[in-house]
């Protein structure tokens, strides 16, 4: 069973690649889901990223407040400043969760598949800091789209400003450095059908 890393940048279309695979049994760990579950109320990762950046990013219910953090960090494309120590902060809790998941499959008989996905969509971004790429990593994969259709795309789903799309956009990986590092590419500029399309030829040929 070979891991593979997918990544892409913001609206590329990660979940709906990962959405096709699954038909074909091919699962897939989502370390934005596991960005999620280490910040619950009561973590330690929700403490220290309050501690951090203070009260104001916490909803009513003592959970975290997505969109007040957002605009923190994305506010000034040009000052990385706060997007860096939030990932001091998360990238080792998601990292330890996301090994102890891919142990799981590894042991689990019953799970037969050629690929297991781990879906980071700031992978590339980790590689260029650390200059390595992860040692748990056998392929990586990139979703490859316009960034007109990143931020069509973006818009729809969670009703993010453009202005905050362009933003996360421009404090992302370019598509050049993503394409450097790609064992393949998927392209997602056009429908769900072009999609399916390579989602059967990757199945087809493995």
């Amino acid at each position: 069973m070979k891991i593979i890393g997918l990544t892409g940048g913001i609206g590329s279309g990660k979940s709906s690649f990962c959405k096709l695979m699954f038909v074909h049994g091919i699962e897939t760990i989502d370390t934005d889901q596991i960005a999620r579950e280490v910040v619950k109320p009561g973590t330690e990762g929700l403490k220290r990223v309050v501690k951090e950046f203070g009260k104001k990013v916490l909803n009513e219910d003592g959970s975290l407040n997505r969109t007040v953090l957002r605009n923190i960090i994305f506010r000034d494309p040009q000052d990385s400043t706060g997007r860096l120590k939030l990932e001091s902060i998360l990238h080792p809790l998601i990292q330890d969760k996301t090994l102890t998941q891919i142990q799981q499959f590894k042991q689990d008989k019953n799970y037969r598949a050629p690929f297991l996905l781990v879906a980071i969509p700031l992978l590339i971004e980790g590689i260029v800091k650390k200059r390595e790429i992860p040692d748990y990593l056998d392929e990586i994969w990139v979703i490859d789209c316009l960034e007109s259709k990143q931020i069509e795309r973006a818009s729809q789903r969670d009703g993010t400003t453009i202005e905050q799309i362009k933003n996360i956009i421009a404090s992302q990986a370019t598509p050049l450095q993503r394409l450097s590092f790609a064992n393949l590419v998927i392209d997602n500029n056009q429908n769900l059908e072009h999609l399916e399309q390579q989602v059967a030829e990757i199945i087809n040929t493995n």
